[in-house]
């Protein structure tokens, strides 16, 4: 089944660690599938995301194809892993050698110190700090602006487990490979301190031995090729110095630590441990430039999503600047709306209302509210009247007031006249007249 691209890189990435030396070489389903499980922990992300059928169908195809065999063939399959900018690469020198050169220090002092004091053993309680992940991060040399504040990954630590358990392993081959060589060629040293063991003498001690030894060993006792004898063992004394004192250094520090061991190892003539030591440092360096090819992706990566997020920022800022400003209009334009009702509330109020007010009296409204006001003080044809007494006879309470008035009124000869209001006669109730 063919796989996407990016799938097949993502297991390569994942994986390229896992599947080198011996492991690059398999091919059955069954047995990449064992491998995978082995490692299980590390691969649940990637499990997870492709489900454990498909990552290994992926991993069958890069091993056919000797993607994990071959950094050419893999380069070719994925070339854009392999692609760095030349300004990344000097931070990254940069970085390395900054972190060299304080561990290099330090083991001057270190080796100053035992040089005076003469005795190796005083030195066993000195311990230094173990570099955390946090740590590695901060080793390199500050980003510039340019690179938006990329962290750099760079110095590329082991985890100090993994360091110590390295170069303490280093360290035991190369007193095995010393002890052996002086029990082959100068037995009669070993007699006289009664060393029965390779454990009973420290590296550093072998190694100023030798140097202070050297002509009394046969001339075709040391392979020579190169270096002279001298730097080869005092090299090791790094190895031992950083194993001893617990000194954190770069994982290409301890790669350039196992090749000196390698050396020495060569100079004594000793294939088996050099061949140990060789399939060491094979590991070592992959493992190496495994870790730096995620290092390289995980920064490309983290450049790009950096990008993407400072282009989202910029255009965020953007729309709070328009945000704010439209606002701002807005808010002006409804205050001047507001100012001009309120100058034609002011004028319509004191202006246009005055007039009205003055003439009040001569319209028919206001004559009709005189004539509800005053009942019965006009006629019909608006003409001043006295008060009508028929509607002041209804006013009267008690029927006999009324009865008087109209009994006064018979005397003189006149009539009560129904009372009017506007254009209304009310007619008096018939009880009322009996």
């Amino acid at each position: 089944m063919a796989y996407p691209s990016a799938d097949k890189r993502r297991v390569y990435l994942a994986c390229r660690a896992i599947f080198a030396g011996n492991n690059a070489q398999l091919r059955k389903q069954k047995k990449i599938r064992e491998v995978v499980l082995k490692h299980q922990a590390s691969l649940r992300p990637l499990i997870r995301d492709f489900t454990l059928d498909k990552v290994v169908d992926i991993l069958k195809t890069l091993l056919e194809k000797q993607i994990f065999q071959s950094e050419v063939k893999a380069k070719i399959e994925f070339p854009e892993l392999f692609v760095s900018s030349p300004a990344r690469d000097v931070q990254r020198a940069a970085s390395e050698n900054d972190a060299a050169r304080s561990a290099a220090e330090l083991l001057e002092e270190i080796a100053s110190l035992e040089e005076r004091e003469n005795e190796a053993d005083e030195d066993e309680n000195e311990v230094a700090p173990v570099p955390s992940d946090k740590d590695d991060a901060g080793t390199g040399r500050e980003p510039t602006p340019e690179q938006l504040n990329i962290p750099s990954l760079y110095p590329s630590y082991f985890p100090y487990r993994a360091q110590h358990a390295i170069l303490c392993t280093a360290q035991c081959v190369l007193e095995e490979c010393c002890f052996e060589f002086t029990k082959k060629w100068m037995p009669s040293i070993l007699e006289e301190h009664a060393w029965d063991c390779p454990a009973a003498v420290e590296l550093t001690k072998w190694t100023r031995l030798f140097a202070k030894k050297s002509t009394q060993f046969p001339k075709h006792a040391f392979r020579l090729s190169g270096p002279s004898l001298n730097e080869v063992l005092f090299a090791t004394n790094k190895l031992r110095h950083t194993a001893v004192h617990r000194l954190p250094t770069t994982s290409r520090g301890v790669e350039a630590l196992i090749l000196s061991a390698i050396k020495l190892a060569e100079t004594l003539q000793d294939p088996l441990r050099t061949s140990q030591l060789e399939e060491l440092h094979f590991e070592v360096e992959s493992k190496i430039k495994a870790m730096e090819l995620n290092k390289n992706v995980l920064e490309d990566t983290l450049a790009q999503e950096l990008q993407e997020i400072q282009r989202q920022r910029e255009e965020l800022d953007r729309r709070e600047k328009e945000s704010i400003a439209r606002a701002l209009r807005e808010d002006q334009e409804n205050k001047a709306l507001i100012g001009l009702l309120l100058e034609e509330s002011v004028k319509r109020i004191f202006d246009d209302e005055t007039k009205p007010a003055e003439g009040d009296r001569g319209s028919p409204e206001a004559k009709s509210d005189d004539e509800e006001v005053n009942g019965v003080a006009a006629g019909n044809n608006g003409t001043a009247e006295t008060v009508n007494p028929g509607l002041l006879f209804l006013f009267l309470s008690s029927f006999s007031d009324r009865l008087l008035i109209l009994c006064q009124l018979a005397v003189i000869g006149l009539t009560v006249p129904a009372p009017v209001v506007g254009n209304t006669r009310l007619m008096p109730a018939e009880s009322d007249g009996k």
